[in-house]
C-alpha cells in the first residue's frame, strides 16, 4: 500500500536527485547487485552502502578508547538506545561515545563531500531511525518494508525507468556507487561492531558487553553500571541486532538472515577493486561527533 508519505516521496524522485543511503542489512531482504538496479529503477540516481561510514566510526572508537581505555563506553549507533538512557538513565550519559552513527556520518559525508546538490534517501529495516534521520538532515527515511512497496508500485503501474548509470566491479558486475567497506558488512549482526573495532590490543573480550532485545536491555544496563571491568557496551534495541529490526520484510530464522549478510561480505572480499574504494582520506576533515 502506498501511504501519503510514500507517494510524496515518489513525487519527489521525479523532480530531484537522490542519493540512496542502503543499510548493510539489505541482503536479508534483497539480492545483491539486483537491489542496486532496482533503486536506480526508481529513479535514485546514487546508491551508497553505510559500511565507509562504519569503518570511519571504527576508527574514531580507537582514537578514543585509546587515548582513555579505563573508562567505560557506550556505543550510540542505536538512536532507540540513546533516548532511553536520556530518559531512563541520564546517570550514563556521559558515557555515550561522542560520535554519530553510520546513517548521520555517511549523510554528512555524501552532502558535504561529493553530492551536496543531491537529497538523501535512507533505507534501513528500523522505525526509530526515522526519527534520528529527522533530526540529523536525512531528506527521506523508509524501511525495507515501504521501499518494497514503492517497487511494486512502480511495477504494478508500469512507470517507466529513467536512464540510468551504475559503476561495476571487476568482473563487471553493477556496484555501489563508491565509498563502502568489505569488513564492517557485519554491523548489523551480533557482536557486529565489536568484532570489527580495532581495539583487540586495548580491551580483551570479557571487557566489550554486547546485548540486545527489549528484555536485556535493563539488565544490560545494569552490569555495564556494577561492573567496571566492563569498558564498551555494544546494545541495540532489537532482538538479533538490527536482522531482526520491525521493518525487514523476511520471515526467515534468523540463522538464516545471519548467512545472507555473511555471504554477501564473503562475495565482497574477492573485489579486487575495493583496495582503491573507501579510503581515510575521502573523509578527511569531516564532522564524526554526534
Amino acid at each position: 500500500m502506498i501511504t501519503p508519505e510514500l507517494q510524496a516521496l515518489i513525487d519527489v524522485l521525479h523532480k530531484e536527485k537522490i542519493v540512496c543511503l542502503l543499510a548493510p542489512s539489505f541482503p536479508v531482504d534483497f539480492a545483491y547487485p539486483e537491489i542496486i538496479l532496482n533503486l536506480k529503477m526508481i529513479w535514485c540516481e546514487k546508491v551508497v552502502e553505510l559500511t565507509y561510514a562504519a569503518k570511519l566510526i571504527n576508527e574514531e572508537y580507537e582514537k578514543i578508547i585509546k587515548a582513555d581505555p579505563d573508562k567505560q563506553y557506550i556505543c550510540p549507533n542505536c538512536p532507540t538506545i540513546v533516548k532511553m538512557i536520556e530518559v531512563k538513565y541520564p546517570e550514563l550519559k556521559t558515557h555515550i561515545i561522542n560520535v554519530a552513527s553510520p546513517m548521520v556520518i555517511m549523510n554528512r559525508f555524501v552532502k558535504d563531500t561529493y553530492w551536496p546538490k543531491y537529497q538523501t534517501l535512507f533505507v534501513w529495516p528500523c522505525l526509530a531511525k526515522k526519527i534520528e534521520a529527522r533530526e540529523n538532515g536525512i531528506d527521506y527515511a523508509i524501511t525495507f518494508k515501504e521501499l518494497q512497496d514503492i517497487l511494486n508500485y512502480f511495477t504494478e503501474n508500469n512507470i517507466k525507468e529513467r536512464e540510468f548509470s551504475y559503476s561495476v566491479t571487476e568482473n563487471g558486475t553493477p556496484d555501489f556507487d563508491n565509498f563502502y567497506n568489505e569488513y564492517t558488512k557485519i554491523y548489523p549482526l551480533a557482536w557486529g561492531v565489536a568484532e570489527t573495532l580495532h581495539v583487540k590490543w586495548v580491551l580483551s573480550k570479557d571487557q566489550i558487553l554486547v546485548v540486545d532485545g527489549p528484555k536485556n536491555l535493563d539488565a544490560g544496563f545494569q552490569t555495564f553500571k556494577n561492573d567496571t571491568n566492563i569498558k564498551f557496551l555494544d546494545i541495540l534495541s532489537c532482538e538479533w541486532w538490527c536482522i531482526g529490526g520491525p521493518g525487514i520484510i523476511s520471515k526467515e530464522p534468523i540463522e538464516a538472515r545471519k548467512q545472507k549478510v555473511l555471504a554477501y561480505k564473503k562475495y565482497c572480499e574477492t573485489d579486487k577493486n575495493q583496495s582503491t574504494i573507501g579510503q581515510d582520506r575521502y573523509a578527511q576533515g569531516l564532522n564524526l561527533a554526534r
